[in-house]
């Protein structure tokens, strides 16, 4: 059984499933199209790492990744002003992969990035710079006066802690299963396992959130948030899409 912090070479009989990662945490209320962009790379990594090679599935998977990120700022998603960050870590990752041809260096930078995210996020917290709330507004569509009052600082100071503690059970779970599966086995099962767990992490702190912010007088709640940012965006790509 091979083991995460391993950097050698990749025997061609270990070469069983895909060795790169697609999205694991799909949860979104935007409709099929997100769901087709996570359950894609999750079948074709495995078809191309068994047919071809895990040469070609990182390669396949670093390209697919690049083309998502760009099609979701494109769509008004907040990664836009990630974006750049964003494509240099996907490239820099397949780069690593392709190089060392292996799958546990591959699998543990997705991993150590996820821990890292919560690591950041509860020292955030500590530091009184909490991430989430500098960047809810990109989400909610928050102004900055509202994002200053003390009960929305103050739960999304615990949201913050929770998703941090998720973040790492998760890649505690990750190791755990990557130790201890068939390299098929650990993207299937991390998949199933961390899409309804992840979704129970967002709606979870949604709903908390909802639930604390309902306590200021005439908020209308979360809902009329999202309504409101939608109906932006649309306006927003149809500007985009008319002819000039």
């Amino acid at each position: 059984m091979r083991e995460l912090g391993q950097t050698g070479k990749v025997q061609e009989s270990n070469m069983s499933g895909f060795s790169s990662e697609p999205s694991n945490s799909p949860a979104s209320f935007s409709g099929e199209g997100h769901l087709w962009e996570a359950v894609f790379p999750l079948i074709a990594f495995i078809v191309v790492n068994r047919f071809i090679g895990l040469l070609w599935a990182i390669l396949a998977a670093t390209i697919w990744s690049t083309i998502i990120a760009f099609q979701r700022s494109r769509r008004g998603h907040p990664i836009g002003r990630f974006l750049p960050i964003v494509t240099v870590g996907i490239i820099a990752r397949g780069i690593v992969g392709i190089v060392t041809d292996s799958e546990a260096v591959y699998f543990g930078i997705g991993i150590g990035i996820k821990a890292s995210v919560g690591f950041a996020l509860i020292l955030s917290v500590c530091v009184r710079k909490n991430l989430l709330t500098r960047y809810a507004p990109e989400v909610f569509g928050f102004d900055e006066e509202f994002t200053k009052l003390p009960i929305f600082r103050k739960a999304m100071n615990h949201i913050a802690i929770v998703v941090g503690l998720a973040q790492f059970a998760s890649s505690a779970f990750d190791i755990w299963l990557f130790n201890n599966a068939s390299v098929d086995g650990y993207l299937i099962i991390r998949f199933f396992v961390n899409w309804p767990f992840t979704t129970v992490v967002i709606l979870g702190s949604f709903f908390y959130l909802n639930r604390r912010l309902r306590e200021i007088p005439d908020f209308p709640g979360l809902a009329a948030f999202f309504e409101q940012r939608f109906s932006n965006m649309q306006s927003g790509n149809k500007n985009r899409r008319r002819p000039k």
